[in-house]
């Protein structure tokens, strides 16, 4: 038998009356979550939200909070917390030890114990939910809920990373080795899977070559709206601001030669680092031993009801990557980023999933990776133009509002859930290329970005 979630009531087509039907209720099978404030978490959150708000009944199977440190949040240590709510959504906590270190094989440790309890816990319930979800940046979550849940219950899995390629891109003893299991591991759990949500077009077709033949459906991180609004630039200098989970993973080591290359040529800017991880005190070091703590500083995360004021704090962005892996993540940051109306400059390659959502919104810039002066040059361009920076992030906000806000992302979780195929892309792409040019009716926007639109919405 299946548990259902809360009565709602529902138009049926033929009839003007109500009739009162369950909407299904789900399970999320997430290593990370609320409260951790970095990562797949808030994302994930805001997903099970939606669909609490919309009346389905909502369960999470997560660890104790630990994420972006190697430490469980002092208030969950004890397991006192391992059941809680959170604005009517139920969520159990398993006890997981974190990693030990940074490295993959310890991080996998920690998501094959979180897997192994998931699996035991879904095994147990004697009645499933009707729909159950499974969250990679573990694809061992999503191995968990395929091996334990019956095939009558909607399999989905989320995809926010590919682990095989972003191990793939560490070069160390046995990584050969590792991304060979771990692609084996992403064709069986995900070609068992009902239907893939993942980022982007480019992260499809990743997983497309991976030789994943399921249904995909692309959906971006969702945003709420109400909470990250654009706000004004604060007066004095120009701050540059990077906001995020401080990991080797993350390229942060460009931030430094970033400074350097802003320092020869006389610019005057400070760079605000603000998150943590497991790389934050050797990054710390990093700018002290190259004297770089005039123009370079560190901040903890800010305090979730001031989301817009921190995001506004920055005048411009900064989204490094690690060109290894800049194939097979996504950074979820970048719509809240334009959520809040600010531009910023990402190390990306041509042709990769950030240079493609550059096309697509028309909205930030990119800068080749590890190459800190044509960096440097991108970052000085958007310092020298307000008009600019209004600009990009106006197109941004569209941007994002049209793919990644609430009732986006609403529709498309709740066609997820029943199984409705995806109709959408083709009506979405137009909607957004819509917002966007009702932002900038002077039709100026970058080139590539207008000539991509004109085809989106001729084949609208």
């Amino acid at each position: 038998m299946m548990m259902s979630g809360p009565m709602v009531s529902v138009m049926t087509p033929s009839s003007s009356r109500e009739v009162e039907t369950r909407a299904p209720s789900v399970t999320i099978v997430s290593l990370y979550f609320w409260p951790e404030m970095a990562g797949s978490a808030p994302p994930i959150q805001h997903v099970a939200e939606l669909l609490a708000d919309s009346g389905h009944g909502v369960r999470v199977l997560a660890a104790r909070p630990f994420y972006p440190g190697r430490a469980v949040f002092p208030d969950y240590k004890t397991g006192e917390q391992d059941r809680e709510d959170l604005k009517g959504i139920r969520i159990d906590r398993l006890p997981t030890p974190p990693p030990r270190s940074a490295g993959l094989v310890s991080r996998l440790r920690t998501e094959g114990v979180f897997a192994v309890q998931a699996w035991l816990r879904l095994l147990r319930d004697r009645s499933h939910a009707a729909v159950v979800i499974g969250v990679c940046p573990s694809i061992l979550a999503v191995l968990a809920l395929v091996l334990a849940v019956p095939s009558r219950t909607r399999r989905v899995a989320i995809v926010h990373d590919i682990q095989s390629g972003l191990a793939g891109s560490l070069n160390f003893a046995g990584g050969r080795v590792i991304r060979r299991v771990l692609s084996g591991v992403e064709r069986f759990a995900l070609n068992r899977a009902d239907e893939i949500v993942t980022l982007s077009e480019a992260m499809e077709r990743s997983l497309r070559s991976l030789g994943v033949h399921r249904p995909i459906r692309v959906v971006p991180p969702t945003i709420d709206e109400d909470v990250i609004c654009p706000l004004p630039e604060a007066d004095g200098p120009i701050t540059l601001l990077y906001s995020g989970n401080i990991g080797r993973k993350q390229g942060l080591d460009q931030l430094l030669d970033l400074a350097e290359a802003l320092r020869s040529r006389a610019v005057e800017a400070k760079i605000v680092i603000r998150g943590d991880g497991n790389y934050r005190s050797t990054l710390e070091k990093k700018v002290q031993g190259r004297g770089l703590g005039d123009m370079i500083r560190f901040e903890g995360f800010c305090p979730p009801d001031r989301l817009s004021a921190g995001l506004a704090a920055g005048h411009i962005h900064l989204v490094p990557q690690d060109p290894g892996g800049a194939s097979f993540a996504v950074p979820s940051k970048i719509y809240a980023i334009m959520a809040a109306g600010r531009p910023f400059v990402c190390t990306a390659d041509p042709g990769s999933p950030m240079d493609r959502i550059r096309v697509a919104s028309g909205a930030f810039l990119i800068s080749p990776p590890n190459q800190p002066h044509r960096l440097a040059e991108a970052v000085e361009r958007l310092m020298s133009s307000a008009d600019e920076r209004a600009r990009l992030g106006r197109l941004g906000r569209a941007y994002a509002m049209a793919t990644a806000g609430k009732d986006a992302c609403r529709r498309a979780y709740a066609d997820v859930v029943a199984g409705v195929p995806d109709h959408r892309r083709v009506g979405q792409r137009a909607d957004m290329a819509a917002a966007a040019a009702s932002c900038e009716p002077d039709g100026g926007i970058d080139p590539e970005a207008r000539r991509a639109r004109a085809s989106v919405e001729g084949r609208a």
